[in-house]
């Protein structure tokens, strides 16, 4: 199989003629141009006599009733702003539409140039307005199965398995009764803040049933002295030290923030309940949690269901790593110019960070350049491919992100019903819409390229391929 896809062609100097009016570009080379527009006082004449007309009726001037005031006075109150305003107009709604008509493609936005003649809006009933712009360049992509690009197999190992089959009992798994505490245990009881003496604190703080995850106790001294309790045991604790997080402290004590710094370090802790997670064992029970009643009868089943839906997983990781490696080899395959100079005066002029310097800039353009050069290269396999993205694939997608995120939060078997509420949320939002179908034609892309070139395989282990991502 094999794609040759052309983009690009430039024209070395046109005239067009928009509204009468006229819009000459000039070619500097391949990827830069300048573009001259003429205004001429018929272009907009008879616009600013309209909306002046209109100021006309609603304009409030002392000494005339509304609509009888002079136009001549009316003309010298407004007219200047008028003809700014609508030649400003027609310069940006003419310029757009020659932009969108013509047989290049514009990368960024038009910039004045630097010797555009200063407007005199006083005296000139003529107008000049240079621009200049960056365009993209002509290249050619020819894919065939003498290109090649790794693709990873991940070795679902069976340490693997076992490791999800651990993960899928503790999952389901819950906390019981200990008679002693260890060190992955949970304890249950009443903190009591104490004064300088050891006495309980006469209007100090009393914390009913307040939990505390020994393995969250990150000083080793303070959580030794949690292990080897029972119900009924008492221990004095250091509440800064065993517990420094201002807000875990807080918590824990059942007050607020700002009440800190009002109490003791000093609390006594009164043991109520011992509990210790005990994930639930592998049978039938275990089964129909993870993948619905009946749907697997044996543990060897289990093994074969958890060993595809790995498979699965990494296979999509292994997709995203082909995209990684899909960009850099077409980058590289292509290496076309882009107008870089214009690009970076056009990075400089429109950045919303303040901090930006020509410095900063050039540290950043690199990393600029390689994403353009493929979305480039994006943008002609899709032309070329007439690949598209359909509604309705949209809607699938949007309710994939939509279980994606509720599985974020735990929960695996979220209703379809609350899925399709959950993800038309989603596309009420534009932005997040339009991701939505980059990602989906970018996949398409993707999944073309894969199709065109010849997949190196290599398979290796979990670990090895974490490192790619590294």
């Amino acid at each position: 199989m094999q794609c040759i896809c052309k983009a690009g062609g430039f024209v070395s100097s046109t005239k067009y003629f928009f509204a009468a009016m006229n819009i000459n570009k000039e070619n500097i080379d391949d990827l830069n141009a300048v573009v001259r527009i003429q205004i001429s006082e018929n272009d907009y004449k008879e616009k600013v006599s309209l909306v002046l007309q209109d100021y006309r009726k609603k304009a409030k001037v002392d000494g005339f009733r509304p609509g009888k005031t002079p136009i001549g006075l009316v003309k010298k109150m407004y007219g200047m702003a008028v003809l700014v305003d609508e030649v400003n107009k027609l310069l940006s709604e003419n310029l757009t539409k020659f932009l969108y008509s013509d047989e290049f493609r514009v990368l960024g936005e038009p910039l004045p140039n630097e010797d555009s003649p200063a407007v005199d809006w006083e005296n000139q009933k003529e107008f000049e307005f240079v621009f200049d712009i960056g365009m993209a360049p002509e290249f050619e992509l020819n894919l065939s199965k003498r290109d090649k690009i790794k693709w990873y197999k991940v070795d679902i190992a069976e340490t693997l398995i076992n490791d999800q089959i651990e993960n899928y009992a503790k999952k389901f798994g819950s906390f019981e009764p200990a008679e002693i505490s260890e060190a992955d245990d949970m304890v249950k009881g009443d903190l009591t803040e104490l004064d300088e003496n050891g006495a309980q604190k006469e209007g100090g703080i009393v914390a009913i049933d307040a939990l505390v995850a020994l393995n969250t106790i990150a000083d080793k001294e303070a959580k030794d002295q949690f292990i080897g309790l029972k119900p009924g045991d008492e221990l004095k604790v250091d509440i800064l030290k065993t517990f420094p997080n201002e807000t875990e402290r807080a918590t824990l004590l059942k007050i607020q923030k700002d009440q800190l710094d009002d109490i003791s370090n000093t609390f006594l802790y009164t043991i109520g309940e011992v509990s210790r997670f005990a994930p639930v064992p592998v049978d039938q029970e275990l089964f129909d949690k993870a993948y619905g009643p009946d749907q697997v009868k044996t543990e060897e089943e289990f093994r074969q269901k958890i060993k595809e839906d790995l498979q699965s997983q990494f296979e999509r990781d292994s997709f995203y790593r082909f995209n990684l490696d899909t960009k850099e080899k077409l980058v590289k395959k292509t290496s076309f110019e882009l107008p870089n100079e214009f690009l970076k005066r056009w990075m400089l002029a429109t950045s919303k960070d303040e901090n930006m310097t020509k410095e900063s800039l050039e540290e950043e353009y690199p990393r600029f350049g390689e994403d353009l050069k493929w979305q480039l290269i994006k943008d002609l396999i899709t032309k070329e491919q007439k690949i598209t993205v359909e509604e309705d694939e949209v809607k699938t997608e949007a309710i994939n992100v939509a279980r994606s995120q509720f599985q974020q939060y735990g929960i695996y078997d979220a209703p379809e019903d609350q899925l399709i509420q959950f993800s038309q949320s989603i596309l009420t939002n534009e932005d997040e819409q339009r991701r939505i179908k980059e990602r989906i034609a970018e996949d398409k892309v993707i999944s073309f390229v894969k199709e065109a070139v010849k997949l190196d395989e290599k398979i290796v282990s979990v670990d090895e391929f974490k490192e790619l991502f590294k």
